[in-house]
């Protein structure tokens, strides 16, 4: 009974598609389907009845397979594919393979130093630098992710400052010191009474230091003539004294002087034929040397190879001829290079929702706050802050038309639309407005000066300064 209950099961789903299949032909689907009637009942009937036996056997047939195939699974199938299971993931797991420690840290390093020299760039074109940025330029390393990667700049930069906080005070106080060196005169300029001729004293005293020069090697060139005498007297007396018969040779006297002379007299002989002798040709010394030197070595033959021989390239960089001309492109095949990082004049400024980075070696401490205030998109800020600030330093009036300017890009609308929005606030109670006589529009602050001053040093910005040029 089971068996028939499954291969019933197996067949129904069968039957009802072959019985619908059959319908549908005989019944408005097919070339014939005018002819569909009480004629064609009878036949579709007789159809049905030798699909559903067509169908039995064949579900039978069916369940003896599955099953058959059910037990072969049951023995080796599962098996297999437990086995393969893992092989994949073994794969997959090498190809996606955590980076090891040095790695990790090679690629954080490199990326520090590449951020700061496009902080660098970024700065010498007046621009502040935002940690997005950075995922638009590929800077972040493979394993971190961008939050990540921006708190390690930051904490990077700290840790910095921390531990160089005495050089960066020494430097600052030597920038203060040299800003401090150039001041304006104390006193009337005029023409003092007298004028010291300081290339006159300084041509006396350079002759005497010659005068004292010449004579101090005088005196060591007559000591030296003194000693070298005395030297001489005394090697006449400490030589050997050569008796020679009245009837004794020449040669014999010479051959009994001592073995030093005739060392001596030889060696002298040997550099004269020397000198006198042509130099070799390369080729023979290169016959005559021995045969451990007659091959170069390799090292040598590549450094002596190409136009560029000698040349010493950067790490991880090579020459590549492109269109008649070398280019030094980065080596793909060589080693990864740890950077060198140089953060020295890095300076972050912290705003609402993200902090800025510029050089203050390439970028002014005001340039980069009014940058930072473009930046932060607070038109009230910046404007307030702009005029307090031309009244605190110089004093003068804030012009209107400054604010068009880089970095605030402010139109003349926007600028009046800050100013009533500033008046309805009533928070900036010190910032004022004034006019010049052609229309120019100024703001001042009552802080550092009074209306009639501010008025006055507008019209002479406006008017009177151009009338007098």
């Amino acid at each position: 009974m089971v068996a028939e209950d499954t291969r019933a099961a197996a067949a129904a789903p069968e039957e009802e598609l072959s019985q619908g299949n059959l319908t549908e032909a005989a019944c408005g689907k097919g070339p014939d389907a005018a002819s569909c009637g009480e004629g064609a009942d009878a036949e579709a009937g007789a159809t049905l009845e030798a699909g559903a036996s067509e169908v039995a056997a064949t579900g039978t047939a069916g369940a003896v397979d599955s099953a058959a195939s059910d037990d072969v699974l049951g023995e080796t199938g599962e098996g297999d594919v437990s086995a393969a299971a893992p092989e994949a993931d073994d794969s997959s797991e090498a190809q996606q393979a955590e980076p090891t420690p040095e790695e990790r840290e090679l690629a954080e390093n490199n990326a520090l130093a590449d951020v700061f020299d496009d902080v660098r760039r970024q700065s010498s074109d007046s621009q502040l630098v935002v940690p997005s940025r950075w995922v638009d330029l590929g800077l972040i390393p493979g394993h971190m992710t961008s939050d990540e990667f921006e708190m390690l700049v930051y904490e990077y930069l700290e840790d910095y400052r921390r531990d160089h906080k005495d050089e960066i005070a020494a430097e600052k106080a030597e920038r203060a010191r040299k800003a401090n060196s150039v001041r304006s005169a104390t006193r009337a300029v005029g023409v003092p009474p007298k004028i010291p001729n300081r290339r006159l004293k300084q041509i006396e005293e350079d002759e005497k230091a010659a005068a004292e020069k010449a004579a101090r090697e005088a005196s060591k060139a007559e000591a030296g003539k003194a000693g070298l005498a005395s030297g001489s007297a005394a090697d006449k007396a400490a030589a050997p004294v050569v008796e020679v018969a009245p009837d004794q040779p020449a040669d014999v006297a010479t051959a009994s002087e001592s073995p030093a002379s005739s060392q001596v007299a030889a060696d002298s002989s040997a550099r004269a034929d020397a000198m006198e002798a042509p130099a070799p040709h390369v080729s023979e010394t290169a016959s005559a040397a021995p045969e451990a030197s007659a091959e170069p070595s390799t090292d040598a033959a590549a450094a002596d190879d190409g136009p560029f021989a000698g040349l010493k390239l950067p790490e991880g960089y090579k020459l590549v001829e492109l269109e008649g001309e070398y280019v030094l492109v980065p080596d793909e095949d060589a080693a990864p290079v740890k950077k060198e990082i140089h953060c020295e004049h890095i300076v972050t400024l912290v705003g609402q929702h993200s902090y800025y980075l510029y050089d203050s070696d390439l970028m002014t401490k005001s340039y980069a706050h009014w940058a930072f205030l473009a930046a932060e998109d607070n038109p009230m800020a910046t404007f307030v802050d702009c005029v307090r600030e031309d009244g605190r330093i110089y004093p003068r009036p804030f012009a209107a038309e400054d604010l068009a300017n880089p970095p605030f890009r402010m139109s003349a609308s926007k600028v009046e639309d800050t100013w009533a929005e500033l008046q309805k606030s009533g928070e900036y109670p010190d910032i004022e407005r004034c006019e010049a006589s052609n229309g120019d529009v100024y703001f001042f602050s009552t802080l550092y000066m009074d209306r009639t001053l501010a008025e006055s040093l507008a019209e002479y910005r406006s008017v009177e300064r151009l009338s007098n040029v």
